[in-house]
């Protein structure tokens, strides 16, 4: 435990499925729901107890009121200079000010220098440490300029090196990435690691735990890492409990814990299985039964997936080691993990990257600003949200009105009420100004797809503030045409279940709430 807190064939869906089919939703233990309502009403007293102390504050020192006028003049401006996004100042500037007696106050609350300074530290201690570690398997130079660009991006802000001598496989579903997944873990000999923001209880599990257990018992290195806000309630004590019996090693990244702390809100969103350094997985599904579509929560889940073959496994196999050096607190020996698989044929490039506060940049978000900004003949997305910030938005604009064909696939089926309301009310955005945006019918698109002229990138990053300044995020970057062509196809098939998305006309009542959304969007 980290010491501190922060055999039956799935059968993929591969047709929308009727609009009337019943919805289920996973299973959650009522313990973890316990949990949380315990955290909540904790977090609560705190605030009211906050609340309670500045009135009395207030009505026993009439010049706090002055006080608080200066201090928060003093943080607006500490707001102003700081590296954040522009439309992420102006809400706080705006919170400062109007709430300006105890707006300070909760944006101080609010900051990572404070609250993630101690754990950046320790990351940088690690990356610092990690860099020591060879990796085989470089890249040749690319002969598109826009390319080398991208990998040049990575390498510096994350050091994040392209291989070549890799193989991939692209999956459409969820369905189909597990399937192979599952036939791969049974044949593990060295190690398993495993990474990923919900891991549910449920029929996936139990066939995935099933295989890891067996393969622990034959002296397999097996590690578990799971978001605990992510997995609170859906994956029950007991499993855990059993979980470590079975001697595979499981630790929770960021407990939830009772406090007014915003570190609460970073969260491990990643999705990565290592399996021998030989063959890795990245994608937006996680280890729950609605994203194999054995359960059916907002009708068909349409997902993605990869699988690489060869030297750019070890590109996740640090990703892994590191987070989980984070969470035991202990130093690890990577040197038995790296340098196993054999080199493929293959010349094409291949860079597995990682985002997040353990980095100074916002990868995520810079790579799919590069990506967009060079495309210059097509560019596919599939994204279950889209929140992004103004200049994200603009470029899309910019692109589609360049000529550029771009095209997004949004849900059709919304999984969170308020954030769908903000996707569509973007997508019409974007619609009015020449890209072309569709609805995948009946169906919840949880892929996390951006393919453009001359690349892709596959992985769990959302294109919202979250994935962007919040969240620790995994994808893969590559330019091999085999893979290009075969998510090409599946957005082929996609678009045949989509119908264009249409402007909705709303209340007065709504375009004020559609307002109030789109002035806090940065902050969702």
């Amino acid at each position: 435990m980290p010491k501190r807190p922060f055999p039956f064939k799935l059968l993929p869906v591969t047709k929308s499925p009727d609009p009337g089919i019943v919805r289920i939703k996973t299973e959650q233990n009522v313990f973890g729901l316990l949990k949380t309502l315990v955290v909540v009403l904790l977090i609560a007293l705190q605030l009211a107890l906050l609340v309670f102390l500045y009135l009395r504050l207030v009505e026993a020192f009439g010049a706090y009121l002055v006080l608080s006028l200066v201090l928060s003049i003093v943080t607006a401006l500490d707001i102003l200079s700081s590296e954040q996004s522009a439309s992420t100042k102006a809400v706080w500037v705006f919170v400062v000010l109007i709430l300006f007696v105890v707006g300070f106050i909760i944006y101080y609350m609010s900051d990572r220098r404070v609250f993630f300074a101690a754990p950046k530290r320790r990351y940088r201690k690690i990356f610092r440490r990690a860099e020591s570690y060879a990796m085989a398997g470089a890249a040749p130079p690319s002969a598109d300029a826009r390319a080398e660009e991208d990998r040049a991006y990575l390498q510096k802000t994350g050091n994040f090196p392209a291989f070549a001598g890799t193989d991939a496989r692209y999956f459409p579903s969820g369905g189909l990435l597990f399937d192979d997944i599952l036939a791969r873990l049974r044949t593990a000999e060295k190690f398993i690691f495993i990474e990923y923001f919900c891991i549910a209880d449920g029929a996936l599990l139990e066939r995935i735990l099933g295989i890891l257990f067996e393969r622990a018992a034959a002296g397999v290195d097996v590690r578990i890492i799971y978001d605990d806000m992510g997995s609170h309630s859906t994956l029950r004590r007991k499993t855990k409990r059993l979980i470590r019996q079975k001697g595979v090693r499981l630790l929770a990244f960021n407990k939830m814990v009772p406090s007014l702390n915003i570190g609460l809100n970073f969260r491990d969103h990643r999705k990565i299985v290592v399996i021998d350094g030989e063959t890795a997985y990245t994608g937006g599904a996680n280890l729950a039964d609605e994203y194999v579509n054995e359960r059916r929560m907002y009708g068909y889940w349409k997902d993605a997936g990869i699988r690489l073959d060869g030297r750019a496994v070890d590109g996740f196999t640090m990703i892994f080691l590191r987070q989980w050096e984070f969470l035991s607190e202990e130093e690890e020996d990577y040197a038995p993990f790296l340098n196993l698989a054999p080199a493929r044929e293959n010349a094409a490039a291949f860079v597995p990257y990682a985002c997040g506060l353990d980095f100074d940049d916002a990868i995520g978000r810079e790579l799919y600003l590069n990506v967009i900004a060079k495309a210059q003949r097509r560019l596919l997305i599939m994204t279950p949200y889209l929140v992004p910030d103004d200049a994200l938005m603009n470029m899309l604009v910019n692109k589609a009105e360049s000529g550029v064909d771009v095209r997004l696939i949004l849900p059709g089926v919304p999984d969170k009420a308020v954030v769908y309301r903000l996707t569509l009310k973007n997508g019409e955005r974007l619609a009015g100004r020449g890209v072309k945006v569709y609805c995948m019918k009946h169906s919840f698109v949880h892929s996390k797809l951006m393919l453009a002229d001359y690349c892709a990138v596959v992985g769990s990053i959302n294109m919202d503030m979250r994935s962007f300044y919040e969240q620790f995020e995994s994808a893969v970057y590559t330019d091999d045409a085999a893979v290009l062509g075969q998510i090409e196809a599946d957005f082929g098939s996609a678009f045949a279940e989509c119908e264009t998305l249409a402007a909705r006309r709303r209340s007065l009542l709504g375009r004020l709430f559609d307002m109030i959304l789109r002035v806090f969007a940065p902050l969702m």
